[in-house]
């Protein structure tokens, strides 16, 4: 009798909270005693709830269910934003493929804090005189470009505009290749600002320009995209679209989110990207070259004179890994001094006549004069 009335009791109490939490919604949950322990079936309350789960061995994953495109637009829209100016250098016949008057351009950004900071990319705005940014309500304001950052291609923008509604980042864990994605931007004309479109992560961790890695998407993006969010079905920022390649359908790029919540951390404690410095000259592998996978490492060109492997290592040399992390490519080297700051100790691995040499050093910041 007391076992039952436990159960009973048990159930009741679920469904008290879970009607509570969704205003008086109800669902009806039957619990279970197993080995005088009681449970819930979380199947019952997944749909109730609105999440989805995986099961592993040890554990289980609970992940909120996606939402349908048009929640995600209407979620997203209003942190999306046009950004437009007078171009320095802009040519005539750079116009042919869009309706912007010549000597203007224009591209895209997302809003990332209520009190009126924008996100973009550097190749955005850094022609252009003077920036304007247009909201999803039409309405224009000057914009002063506080930070931008060309290696990286991006750019913090401030405007005088404040209870604006800042995007999510997501954590770059959650983010995997065949996850949906829609870009939002102003492609080729002011008119059709907030144009959406949709695919999917097509690949990770692609180095595109030899500087950093890109995500992929197949989701269509254009002149005038560029600075624009690409979301997953969260509505969280997953990537910054960038470009796409000329003359061929479906290979598009954006700057991962790890790369953007690296310059935003640098931006809110520095003011600026405290880029690490070796000192180094490198030439990609064949492999690397044709984007085969490689572990040949990273052939060393040259070492500068301020560099502090000066005493240590040699043209011709195999940088092989830094601490535990392997480096076989420029952009995989690159991508793993992110995870440090200057002044930071760390253990070189080379490679040189067949030999594994290692040694620690501090690594120093980036020269500005370089």
């Amino acid at each position: 009798m007391r076992k039952s009335i436990k159960i009973w009791l048990a159930g009741f109490i679920v469904i008290f909270v879970l009607s509570n939490i969704v205003f008086a919604q109800t669902i009806a949950v039957t619990p279970k005693e197993i080995d005088g322990k009681t449970y819930v079936d979380i199947d019952s309350l997944k749909d109730f709830l609105n999440f989805d789960y995986t099961k592993t061995q040890n554990s289980l994953i609970i992940q909120k269910k996606d939402l349908s495109i048009s929640e995600v637009i209407d979620k997203v829209n209003k942190s999306v934003v046009a950004i437009i100016g007078d171009s320095k250098k802009i040519k005539a016949d750079d116009f042919y493929y869009s309706k912007i008057p010549a000597g203007l351009s224009h591209g895209s950004g997302v809003v990332i804090d209520k009190n009126g900071l924008i996100l973009t990319n550097n190749h955005v705005v850094e022609d252009l005189k003077q920036p304007y940014v247009i909201f999803y309500d039409a309405k224009a304001y000057k914009a002063t470009v506080l930070y931008s950052d060309k290696e990286i291609d991006l750019a913090i923008l401030r405007v005088n505009r404040s209870n604006l509604t800042p995007i999510e980042i997501e954590n770059p864990k959650n983010i995997y290749v065949g996850q949906e994605v829609l870009a939002i931007g102003t492609p080729l004309f002011l008119g059709w600002r907030n144009s959406v479109t949709k695919g999917i992560i097509s690949g990770l961790n692609r180095p595109v320009d030899e500087v950093y890695t890109f995500l992929q998407t197949d989701a269509s993006i254009n002149p005038g995209n560029s600075g624009g969010p690409l979301v997953n079905m969260q509505g969280k920022l997953v990537g910054i679209n960038t470009l796409g390649i000329d003359y061929w359908q479906g290979i598009n790029f954006a700057i991962p989110a790890e790369n953007i919540l690296y310059f935003l951390d640098h931006y809110k404690k520095f003011g600026r990207i405290k880029r690490c410095y070796l000192g180094l000259e490198f030439e990609d592998s064949w492999l690397s070259y044709v984007g085969l996978p490689s572990n040949l490492g990273l052939k060393i060109i040259d070492v500068k004179a301020d560099s502090p492997l000066k005493e240590f290592a040699q043209e011709n040399d195999i940088l092989v890994a830094i601490d535990s992390y392997p480096i076989n490519s420029i952009a995989e080297y690159n991508q793993t001094l992110m995870k440090y700051l200057p002044g930071d100790k760390v253990k070189i691995k080379i490679k040189r006549n067949g030999k594994i040499l290692e040694k620690e050093v501090i690594l120093k910041e980036w020269p500005t004069s370089k």
